[in-house]
């Protein structure tokens, strides 16, 4: 018997997508969906992003990339940032680390002042949108806004944890097991399909992170809620 009959792939969520997509506003959207500001400092256009009503908190410098599990979304300054891994790279090494741990996550570059070049162009290599921190809030909403459709999509979604696993040489297999445990979650409003499947995968370090990653942050409670 060909057990991938009984699969369900992404495209069984393309009208549930169609359908769904009118159902949410772009303040829903922005209310949802958390975003981490790392910044040694105070971040100066907080303010201005939480009162055009995103969900922004500010943690400050990190000591570990896994207190960013929970935020889809990373700001990440530049200078003076990544004390605890000693990188000359500063800011740009965060940004990679955060990359290669939870590469499903859309991390924003952003700087004020001049920066050392080299930190820059490691950053640029990495990040998915680069600003500079004093840059009209239209900048900042653009940007944001962009990245909250895709997240706010079941199908860019899953795109992203399957460009994911490729990258980690997980298996065809493999992968259209995890495509069927995200979209029987998504049609069945519930995460669990596919926590419950991650949860199971203890042979592929890179799996779990991925998929706990998704699981994390909140996404499927938005997507389906």
């Amino acid at each position: 018997m060909n057990l991938l009959m009984f699969y369900k792939d992404i495209e069984a969520l393309e009208e549930w997508t169609r359908k769904e997509a009118r159902r949410k506003s772009e303040q829903e959207k922005r209310t949802a969906i958390r975003i981490a500001i790392i910044d040694d400092q105070p971040f100066s256009g907080q303010q201005n992003l939480r009162n055009a009503g995103y969900n922004v908190t500010e943690i400050g410098d990190i000591k570990n990339v896994a207190e960013i599990i929970q935020y889809p979304i990373v700001l990440c300054d530049l200078q003076d940032v990544g004390a605890h891994f000693q990188s000359k790279y500063q800011g740009g090494f965060l940004i990679d680390e955060i990359k290669k741990n939870f590469p499903d996550k859309f991390v924003i570059a952003y700087t004020g002042g001049s920066p050392d070049q080299s930190v820059v162009n490691y950053a640029r290599r990495n990040a998915d949108a680069f600003i500079r921190k004093d840059v009209d809030i239209n900048e900042w909403r653009d940007t944001l806004d962009e990245i909250i459709d895709t997240l706010s999509d079941p199908l860019e979604v899953w795109r992203r944890q399957r460009d994911a696993l490729v990258d980690v040489d997980v298996s065809t297999k493999e992968i259209l097991r995890l495509e069927d445990a995200f979209v029987r979650s998504v049609l069945n409003r519930s995460k669990y399909n596919y926590a419950d499947f991650v949860s199971r995968v203890t042979t592929n370090k890179d799996v779990r992170s991925i998929g706990q990653s998704l699981v994390a942050s909140g996404i499927f409670e938005f997507i389906v809620g």
